[in-house]
């Protein structure tokens, strides 16, 4: 379903962001591109609370509506008021979720673009990505094509004619978070010239996506041993205890004492000279600030997140099992990352780096 927009009617917009880190990162881009075919249109962002300093110092939206999870029918019904006080003209729902689709369907915006699976009368513009196969069969495999979520989401914007933009991700960084790093990071005896490796060692997707811990503390030796780096552990609020572990085998240094806010963990992601990760959130964080990546593929299928790979080294093997997409490998042994040596994890370092092994 496409249909031509006259620009010039649209003065209210509003945008249901991705839930994910990672995938809010890879959206980035999407609203670019909307702030720049509608410059003169109040934008309103609907997004999970905890994703609210990924937006600070861009100029995407105007104004930003949490939209906590659950709240029942009662949340549901406040969130349909709210849209209809506001008078959008426009909704884009870039999760496809019956969920984020039926509030705009509800509170009658007259445009509301998004995919239409599962939701065919929620959205009135809009396509599929949906792989064609009969409802018993949705559990057997993945319920859309692996294309980049970039592509995903730009794909939307196509159905109403707007003018191509970038798929880089595009964040910015706050003066005062870049100080506030900067300081955290000298009171820790870090100097402003030291060349950064960032190791994220959780994932909040589910254990199937670990590396090993050992394997995160060998890399960190590694690096600051040969190369004369500092390894930094970043953890969230759950990761605290691995974290701290990975730390002290491999004489680095964790972030807990605070846990990063997001907006901190942009400064300090664009501070860093090397990042290894699981298939995770911060991973995209790296890609929007061009930092060479090493990223341990696991479970899920590459072709969701495979986007600005220039400075991305993806390391992933070949097993019948894969791609899984389970949380918890269901077969119990997770081959997928204890296949991933420590060895070809520092290679691909290196060689993003041009050192010598």
């Amino acid at each position: 379903m496409t249909q031509a927009v006259d620009r010039s009617n649209i003065e209210r917009i509003w945008i249901r962001t991705p839930n994910w880190l990672g995938d809010f990162v890879m959206a980035t881009a999407t609203f670019a591109r909307i702030r720049k075919a509608f410059p003169d249109a109040h934008v309103t962002a609907g997004m999970r609370p905890y994703l609210r300093s990924l937006a600070s110092g861009s100029d995407y939206f105007d104004d930003i509506v949490e939209t906590p999870k659950g709240g029942g029918l009662g949340g549901l019904w406040r969130q349909v008021r709210e849209m209809k006080r506001r008078r959008f003209d426009l909704a884009v729902v870039l999760p496809n979720s019956p969920a984020t689709g039926i509030v705009p369907f509800l509170a009658r915006v007259p445009l509301r673009l998004g995919y239409t699976q599962g939701r065919p009368f929620m959205m009135n513009v809009g396509t599929s990505a949906d792989v064609r196969r009969h409802w018993w069969q949705r559990r057997d495999g993945p319920r859309r094509h692996p294309n980049p979520m970039p592509d995903y989401y730009h794909e939307l914007l196509d159905q109403i004619g707007l003018p191509s933009h970038s798929k880089h991700p595009e964040l910015a960084v706050l003066e005062e978070d870049d100080r506030w790093v900067g300081e955290h990071l000298r009171s820790l005896g870090i100097p402003e010239e030291q060349k950064l490796l960032l190791l994220v060692v959780g994932a909040n997707f589910g254990a199937s996506k670990l590396w090993m811990p050992e394997r995160f503390a060998a890399i960190a030796r590694h690096f600051q041993d040969k190369h004369g780096m500092r390894a930094l552990v970043l953890v969230g609020p759950a990761e605290i205890e691995l974290g701290e572990r990975i730390a002290k085998a491999g004489d680095a240094i964790t972030l807990t004492k605070p846990v990063l806010s997001l907006s901190a963990l942009k400064a300090l992601v664009r501070r860093g000279a090397l990042m290894v990760t699981g298939d995770t959130g911060p991973r995209h964080l790296g890609n929007a600030f061009d930092l060479p990546v090493v990223c341990l593929m696991g479970p899920n299928d590459p072709n969701y997140t495979n986007y600005c790979m220039e400075h991305t080294a993806l390391i992933r093997k070949d097993l019948e099992c894969m791609p899984c997409q389970r949380k918890i490998c269901p077969l119990g042994h997770q081959q997928c990352m204890k296949d991933i040596t420590v060895d070809e994890v520092a290679l691909a370092g290196e060689q993003l780096l041009g050192l010598t092994p």
